[in-house]
């Protein structure tokens, strides 16, 4: 027993997504805000580590280099001598071939480190072997970044450099510190991809817990639906027995009075007329009861809906005809199927036919068209009447809603027609709507999956 349309009305099926889907949507925000700001903590920490390595070190050469200084900031002998194992500008860089006559910045790792001493006038004087030969003069001192993360960047620290030669210890050049970053950004390249990661997995795991959540908060309202469609049923096969007997009595009290008292014989046939009426929206309920169920593979056929437009247009000729109403078919494929439930499928086209009749002023026409929409057939039925308002279209299918609650009354109707006609298009696997304009009549569209 194959279900083709859950029981659930998609209504419920829609909040419950949409639950789902607001509360996915601001858990996901808050964890990646929460994920994105502990990230950027983490290397902002790890860059402040940098920052105070780099100034902890400039300040150690600082005090060592001062004392030993030349008077003159420029590349000589005696700065060669203070400075072993720095290469002087203008001179070819020959590294010492011992750990002994190299300077205490040459101990450390070069490819991270790289000294640089300058004059006054920010001219390079000397630097450490390895280091670029192209650096930004040191526009203030302090922290400073050059390069970018598509080829290298590099934090620099720049100080001040003083020599003990005169009162007040006078400027006597910068030193410059300088780190490869390589390191940090790979560990920022490595947190993003790996944030990303986790993010995708919660976002999924969370996925599954607001889908489950949406259920427990929208299982009330689903039960809460379950019996009220329940109570109509009930409510609809109790009423229908003792409905029955009260119009045979109706009817038999009619025919007995028929000629001997006229004012019986009309309050009878109020009587009578309104429990016709009331007859009908108990079937009416049952059905709608009825098409709530799933819809099963072994109940369905091949339907030919020319077939079944061209029948219901020849029973409806006499009804339309008293309107003063024409009807007129357009049928250009007469022999595509689809497959369903033949009976359901005729009372779909019933309703949407009898309600174009109704809507529809005399002398107007009321168009039925079936055709061919890529995979799906698309019915269209169309009437002159007086349109439909565009804040009503949506409820129009509706039970019990009218949009002219006394033409419907005169005509007879439940206001479960429509609701009836979507009901039938969903055990179908098809979908109907309306398109509308105020004074220009309404067209109803179903289109349902065609038998290939």
């Amino acid at each position: 027993m194959s279900q083709l349309l859950s029981p659930v009305p998609q209504l419920l099926w829609r909040a419950r997504l949409r639950l789902a889907g607001l509360s996915l949507l601001v858990m996901g925000t808050v964890l990646y805000g929460a994920g994105f700001c502990m990230g950027q903590l983490l290397l902002q920490t790890q860059e402040a580590a940098i920052k105070r390595e780099l100034e902890t070190l400039a300040g150690t050469l600082h005090d060592s280099l001062k004392p030993a200084l030349p008077h003159d900031a420029r590349p000589s002998a005696s700065l060669a001598a203070v400075l072993p194992g720095l290469c002087l500008a203008g001179e070819p860089c020959r590294p010492p071939a011992d750990l002994i006559h190299r300077h205490a910045i040459s101990a450390t790792d070069s490819d991270r480190f790289q000294l640089r001493v300058l004059d006054q006038n920010g001219t390079l004087i000397a630097r450490s072997p390895g280091a670029r030969q192209q650096e930004p003069r040191p526009g203030q001192l302090g922290w400073s970044l050059s390069g970018d993360r598509s080829t290298e960047r590099w934090g620099a620290y720049t100080i001040h450099l003083h020599h003990a030669h005169g009162p007040g210890e006078p400027n006597w050049g910068y030193l410059q510190i300088s780190r490869n970053l390589a390191d940090l950004d790979a560990e920022a390249e490595r947190l993003w991809w790996l944030g990303h990661a986790v993010f995708l997995l919660a976002m999924l795991a969370m996925a599954v817990a607001s889908w489950w959540l949406a259920g427990l908060a929208m299982a009330p309202l689903l039960e809460a639906y379950r019996r009220q469609e329940q109570f109509s049923s009930d409510v609809a096969h109790e009423l229908r027995t003792p409905l029955a007997n009260l119009l045979a009595v109706v009817e038999a009290e009619h025919g007995a009075v028929a000629q001997t008292n006229q004012p019986a014989k009309a309050s009878l046939n109020r009587v009578l007329a309104q429990g016709q009426r009331l007859q009908r929206l108990i079937a009416d309920l049952l059905l709608l009861a009825s098409l709530e169920q799933p819809a099963c593979l072994e109940t369905q056929e091949s339907c030919r809906l020319a077939e079944c437009l061209e029948d219901l247009i020849e029973d409806f000729g006499e009804t339309a005809h008293a309107r003063g109403v024409t009807l007129a078919l357009q049928v250009p494929d007469p022999d595509r199927m689809v497959r369903g439930q033949k009976r359901e499928l005729v009372r779909l086209f019933s309703n949407l036919l009898s309600n174009a009749i109704q809507h529809s002023p005399a002398g107007g026409v009321v168009l039925v068209e079936l055709g061919q929409q890529g995979s799906n057939l698309r019915v269209a039925v169309s009437d002159q009447g007086p349109g439909i308002a565009a804040c009503e279209q949506e409820r129009i299918f509706e039970r019990f809603y009218r949009s002219d609650a006394s033409r419907s009354r005169q005509s007879g109707g439940t206001g479960l027609g429509l609701a009836i006609a979507q009901a039938i298009a969903g055990r179908h696997r098809g979908w109907l709507s309306v398109q509308s304009t105020p004074g220009a009549g309404s067209t109803f569209l179903l289109q349902m999956p065609a038998l290939t």
